[in-house]
C-alpha cells in the first residue's frame, strides 16, 4: 500500500530529477509536490500533517501521472498543471490566458495597504491596472468591501480569465473589468487606489528565462526600453487620474535599478516586503504632480 506520505517523496524525486524551475508562486520542490500530490487526489491545500500517514487513493494515479508529465515533460508552471493558484491565501484560476499569480503587491493588499494608505481611509475606487486574471483586484475587494473595483487589462483573453476570478469570487456586484491601454479609459481624479504590475521583462531578459515562462503570455511579461517603457507611462500618466489623496502602488521587479536609470531625478523609494518580492514602490498622488510639474517625471 502506497501512502500520501511515498507519493510525496516520489514526486519530489521525479521534479528534482527533471530540474523544473520554481519561480511561479511555489519557492521549492518540496512546495510544488505538496501542491501535485493534493491536488491529483483532489484534496484543498489545508490538510493536516496526518494526511500523509492514509492510503493514497489508487483512482488519483492517473491524474498524478498526467500533471507530472505536464510539470516535468511539458514545463508547464505547477498553478497551470492545476489549473489553480494561491495568492495571500486566495484561491484563483490559473491558466496560460494570464500570469500566474505572484506579486508581492498581494501581501500588501492584504494587509490593507499600510501605511501608506490611512487605515481609516475608505477609497472609492481601486484600479487593478494590467490585472490579468484578477488576482491584486480581487484581493483588494476583500479588504475594500465598499470600494469600486475595476480590472483592467489591454488583453481580451487575460479579462475573460478575470471574469472567471470574479464568479468564482462571488464578486460581480462590487467588481468589474475594463479593457483599455493602461490609463487612458480612466476619468481625471477618479482613482484612489491604483495596483499596478505592468509587464517589465526586457528583450534580453524574456531570452534567458527558464522554459516554463514560455507557457505566460508574453505580452504580460515584456515590456520595450529594457521593460520600462510602460512603468514611465504609468507614473506619467497616474497623476491625472488618482484623486488628491490617491495612492499609486508599482511593482517592476528586478527592473528597479533600470527604471532608477531612466528616471534618474525620481527618488523613489523600494519597499522591504517581509514576504518576499522586489522592486515594489508606493507613491501618493501629490509626489507624482510634484513630480510632473517641476520635470522631474
Amino acid at each position: 500500500m502506497q501512502t500520501f506520505r511515498t507519493k510525496l517523496r516520489h514526486i519530489q524525486s521525479v521534479l528534482t530529477a527533471a530540474d523544473v524551475f520554481c519561480g511561479h508562486g511555489y519557492e521549492s520542490v518540496d512546495d510544488e509536490s505538496v501542491a501535485l500530490l493534493l491536488g491529483s487526489a483532489g484534496l484543498p491545500p489545508d490538510q493536516p500533517v496526518s494526511v500523509l500517514d492514509t492510503p493514497f487513493p489508487d483512482v488519483a494515479n492517473t491524474r498524478l501521472n498526467e500533471l507530472l508529465d505536464k510539470r516535468c515533460e511539458q514545463r508547464l508552471p505547477a498553478a497551470y498543471c492545476l489549473g489553480e493558484a494561491y495568492l495571500a491565501g486566495e484561491r484563483f484560476i490559473a491558466d496560460s490566458r494570464a500570469l500566474v499569480p505572484r506579486s508581492p503587491i498581494a501581501h500588501l493588499t492584504r494587509e490593507r495597504l499600510m501605511p501608506w494608505w490611512p487605515e481609516s481611509a475608505l477609497p472609492n475606487t481601486i484600479v487593478d491596472v494590467c490585472c490579468g486574471g484578477g488576482s491584486l483586484g480581487l484581493i483588494a475587494a476583500r479588504m475594500f468591501p465598499d470600494a469600486v473595483i475595476l480590472l483592467s487589462d489591454f488583453d481580451q483573453s487575460a479579462l475573460s480569465l478575470a471574469v472567471e476570478n470574479i464568479e468564482a469570487h462571488s464578486q460581480s456586484a462590487q467588481v468589474q473589468c475594463l479593457r483599455a491601454d493602461l490609463l487612458g479609459a480612466l476619468a481625471p481624479g477618479s482613482v484612489d487606489i491604483l495596483l499596478a504590475n505592468p509587464p517589465y521583462v526586457s528583450a534580453q531578459e524574456m531570452a534567458e528565462l527558464p522554459p516554463e515562462y514560455a507557457h505566460e503570455p508574453g505580452m504580460a511579461l515584456e515590456a520595450e526600453a529594457e521593460g520600462t517603457a510602460l512603468a514611465v507611462r504609468l507614473l506619467r500618466e497616474a497623476s491625472s487620474v488618482l484623486s488628491p489623496r490617491g495612492l499609486m502602488v508599482l511593482e517592476v521587479g528586478e527592473t528597479a535599478s533600470t527604471l532608477e536609470e531612466a528616471l534618474p531625478r525620481v527618488p523613489f523609494l523600494w519597499l522591504d516586503l517581509p514576504q518576499g518580492g522586489s522592486g515594489v514602490t508606493a507613491i501618493s498622488a501629490q509626489e507624482l504632480r510634484d513630480w510632473s510639474a517641476t520635470g522631474v517625471l
